[in-house]
């Protein structure tokens, strides 16, 4: 081949890759260009990224379907969630069985403090017009100290009983509302589920010693709402939500 043929036909190719070049750059090119280069969207499949920042390297992998950074559970990412327990823990309390067993202890303590107060009463009214200083006032009188004595001494007994079955009601609840945290983090893939009140509820003291407490209990200042799942809790408990 003659070399001013050469020369031409180089020339020509130059020239056609130009045109291919424009056509790229143009409307449709850069469509084309775009549609191409999806695959930068998921890059892989790759067993580790390693990340560098001078002699620092940081290797990343997925271990067990999470992104980490090392050995260890704490060297690896979780899923956060949160939960105002108190819109579950509240219902619950106030299930038909539970509350009917604090009303049968009620009434059975009332009916027995009833018993103790018309007997005290009973004394008072006998010792109101019996001349104190005789031995059968000071005999009775010693006789309604012993059963003020031991009505004091049941009160007691009775008190721990209310605040053993509220423990046990609140225990009971409790479970229930974790039991169904877990389910509802397992169906939506979240680790870690925290307590919290939301920033916006309005505080219920009365005082400033209550405020404070209101603040304390509010242990996320500022979070993002989707990763509040209280509402998917109240589902799994078959509770209807009142502020949802």
């Amino acid at each position: 081949m003659k070399r001013i043929e050469r020369i031409a036909i180089y020339t020509a190719l130059v020239a056609l890759g130009a045109s291919n070049v424009v056509f790229l750059l143009s409307s449709t090119g850069k469509t084309a260009f775009a549609e191409a280069a999806n695959w930068l969207d998921s890059l892989g499949p790759a067993e580790s990224l390693k990340l560098v920042d001078g002699d620092k390297e940081l290797l990343l992998k997925n271990t067990d379907g999470k992104l980490a950074w090392g050995d260890g559970d704490f060297r690896k990412t979780y899923t956060v969630g949160f939960v105002d327990i108190s819109r579950a823990l509240n219902p619950l309390m106030e299930g038909e069985t539970l509350k009917e067993e604090r009303d049968q202890l009620r009434v059975e303590l009332e009916e027995v403090e009833k018993g103790y107060k018309e007997r005290l009463d009973a004394f008072g009214k006998d010792l109101q017009t019996a001349d104190r200083e005789s031995p059968e006032a000071q005999a009775k009188l010693a006789e309604a100290r012993k059963l003020y004595e031991e009505y004091m001494e049941w009160g007691q007994k009775a008190v721990t009983r209310r605040n053993e079955l509220d423990v046990q009601h609140l225990q009971k609840c409790y479970r229930e509302l974790t039991s169904a945290v877990d389910v509802v983090s397992d169906k939506l893939g979240v680790d870690i589920v925290l307590r919290f009140i939301p920033t916006e509820k309005d505080f219920k003291a009365t005082d400033a010693e209550q405020a404070l407490t209101d603040i304390r209990l509010r242990t996320a200042l500022k979070y993002p709402t989707d990763l509040d799942i209280t509402s998917e809790v109240l589902k799994e408990l078959s509770i209807t939500d009142a502020e949802g």
